[in-house]
């Protein structure tokens, strides 16, 4: 493959817990009744409690983060944030750190979640406490002011995807398993997924958010939840030569150093897997922009039965996996999605803080943890009726907030110092540096693209300007070709040409 993508300009992106709670060598009704572990669960002394959970290193130029519980997949806790909070701080002000590198031990997972069992027998202050810590690392990590390189090899969910999808440069491995599954346990996807899910292509995002599914392995990568995609086996090679970039003059921050850093992973790049078809393409992805482009539960419930009785399978199946999901959590889930479409980022980690804090004193939340996590039990929890349930509390606008969230909003615009606004509340993420999102390419059918006017070409004309704009970068051709074959048809007169239009 071609490795010129170095010169590319980097387009502004448009268009977006396995369960928080995430395998442990303890059982979990153990953890909840320890005392050892409740203490922990308090988390006033949890930066003591595991010095090794979080490794740090210094490589060159690179400064490495490596989560380390690989027997509880790297799941995340207020130790490991109280760790990285200030460690990723101080990097980001040195001179001679150039770029940031986030992976987990163990090769099973960058980080299954977070251990949201513990939040059970903790007040609900407490537990805000815990959220408004881990959306402070988010938010840091979303607006940190050099490139930051994330290794999803393995399980990468809940709190684990809230580490990584913010960033620039997001790795997808054959062992990848993405996905927000909050919507099974009485929660809804918090970390700014909201603001990311959203800007994925179409509404894909939405259908991911209200039913938790999964991306796996280059599926990650052509969904655009990751940027490149790297066997597992390159990591570690990967890692060595992004900590050598310190050669290349100081660029640190600027459009050209991130160029750079994205032509060194498009090095260790493999090709496209030998008759691959994304999960999601074709007529599942029509089935699912039609049916959760809906504002309401309601009316994307409604569309895909009407979509099932038609003979729709996906739909189907669609329909009997959201049957056994919390109702409240996915109705928060598509508001939340809907709304972060339109606010900062800023905004959004501050609305997580806010909902996750009601959340905590639902039944629901109660209800799943203890039925998914502890009783370990499958089918559907006995949720609470959503419509007897105000959703509007959820919200900041019109409800007060309580000391510990207020305290943790000032401590988001104190984080901004003097940077630009545009730097760290940004409504479009700075990079686009993965393949090309559904809304480039209709932009350039349509004529509206960049330097370019109104005209007419075949697919493969299409799909040749993208491979060349895109400099070779795997999976371009695949997923410029899966967006045309669903969304262009033949102009009428021009069947021999074969030439298209947008649909």
């Amino acid at each position: 493959m071609s490795t010129l993508h170095s010169t590319r300009p980097l387009l502004p992106l448009r268009s977006s817990w396995s369960l928080r709670v995430a395998a442990s060598s303890m059982p979990l009704r153990a953890k909840i009744t320890n005392p050892a572990f409740l203490a922990k669960a308090k988390m006033a002394t949890a930066a003591s409690a595991d010095p090794d959970d979080v490794l740090f290193e210094v490589n060159r130029a690179a400064r490495i983060v490596r989560l380390n519980r690989p027997r509880k997949l790297n799941a995340l806790n207020d130790s490991m944030i109280a760790k990285m909070t200030p460690r990723i701080t101080e990097w980001g002000k040195s001179d001679t750190a150039k770029l940031l590198i986030i992976r987990g031990e163990g090769g099973k997972a960058l980080c299954a979640g977070g251990d949201v069992a513990a939040l059970l027998d903790v007040s609900p202050t407490e537990a805000t406490a815990f959220f408004t810590h881990e959306y402070t690392l988010d938010y840091i990590i979303a607006t940190y002011p050099k490139p930051i390189v994330t290794f999803m090899d393995g399980i990468t969910m809940g709190g684990g995807a809230g580490l990584c999808m913010h960033t620039p440069f997001r790795i997808a491995t054959e062992k990848t398993v993405f996905s927000m599954p909050e919507t099974l346990i009485g929660f809804y996807p918090d970390v700014g997924a909201s603001f990311f899910l959203s800007r994925l292509d179409g509404y894909l995002g939405t259908y991911l958010a209200m039913t938790g599914e999964r991306l796996n392995g280059f599926d990650a990568y052509f969904a655009g939840a990751a940027t490149h995609f790297v066997p597992s086996e390159k990591l570690k090679d990967l890692e060595s030569r992004l900590a050598e970039l310190d050669t290349v003059e100081d660029l640190t921050g600027s459009r050209k150093y991130n160029a750079v850093i994205n032509n060194a992973i498009d090095d260790f790049q493999s090709e496209v897997p030998a008759d691959y078809k994304f999960f999601y393409g074709g007529g599942k992805r029509k089935t699912i922009d039609a049916c959760f482009k809906f504002d309401t539960l309601e009316q994307i419930t409604d569309a895909l039965s009407k979509a099932a009785e038609a003979g729709d399978e996906f739909a189907k199946t669609t329909v009997d996996t959201m049957s056994v999901r919390c109702p409240l959590s996915m109705k928060i889930a598509l508001a939340a999605v809907r709304n972060g479409a339109k606010i900062d980022i800023r905004e959004t980690l501050k609305n997580d803080m806010f909902i996750a804090s009601k959340f905590m004193t639902e039944p629901d939340f109660h209800t799943g943890v203890s039925y998914r996590v502890v009783q370990k039990q499958n089918g559907r929890a006995e949720w609470q009726d959503a419509g007897n349930v105000d959703v509007a509390k959820f919200w900041p606008a019109g409800n007060e907030a309580p000391p510990v969230l207020l305290r943790a909003f000032d401590k988001l615009h104190q984080l901004a110092g003097d940077r630009p606004e545009d730097a760290v509340a940004y409504k479009e993420y700075p990079f686009q540096n993965g393949l090309p999102t559904e809304n480039e390419v209709e932009q350039f059918v349509l004529g509206e693209a960049k330097h370019s006017g109104p005209f007419l070409a075949t697919k493969e004309e299409v799909a040749e300007h993208f491979v060349e704009d895109y400099r070779g970068k795997v999976g371009v051709r695949e997923k410029v070709s899966e967006i045309l074959d669903r969304k262009t048809q033949i102009v009428k007169g021009h069947e021999d040409e074969k030439l298209i239009n947008w649909v």
